[in-house]
């Protein structure tokens, strides 16, 4: 995903304030989330359910937390290979054999999609979480070009 294509942004943005669970499970956030991919970089300011703001930098009063996976992460997440919880929780899982178990690292390999900041926050909103990848996968599939 492109996060720091302006037009990418505010299809998001629309898309999610659009989402009525996600304004539901929002509702009582004042705060932001920045989602990173590589480089790129989408910060996402949400007051009362609603994101009433947008960057593709961190302003200098920063984020209340964050979302960062590889390019690769996002796209799974996008193409609906693997889910939210799936990346962010860690420790080896689709693995066939105790081979694959081992060489993947076991119970120790770190999420692949990090969430960092304020862990408070971050759980409290995660059902918006959830929310946010849906509507986030949403808008990347229906414009392949900014995925």
């Amino acid at each position: 995903m492109r996060f720091a294509d302006s037009g990418f942004q505010q299809r998001l943005r629309d898309a999610l304030n659009a989402d009525e669970e996600f304004a539901l499970e929002s509702r009582w956030f004042d705060g932001s989330i920045l989602l990173e991919s590589g480089a790129e970089r989408c910060w996402l300011k949400i007051y009362r359910g609603q994101v009433i703001d947008h960057l593709e930098f961190i302003p200098p009063f920063g984020y209340t937390f964050k979302l960062a996976a590889s390019p690769e992460a996002w796209r799974m997440l996008a193409e609906g290979e693997r889910t939210f919880t799936d990346l962010a929780t860690p420790g080896s899982r689709h693995c066939a054999t105790l081979e694959e178990v081992a060489a993947g690292g076991g119970g120790y390999r770190p999420p692949e999609l990090a969430i960092e900041g304020n862990g408070f926050e971050a759980g409290r909103l995660h059902l918006a979480l959830l929310r946010l990848a849906a509507v986030l996968s949403n808008v990347a599939v229906a414009d392949p070009v900014a995925a």
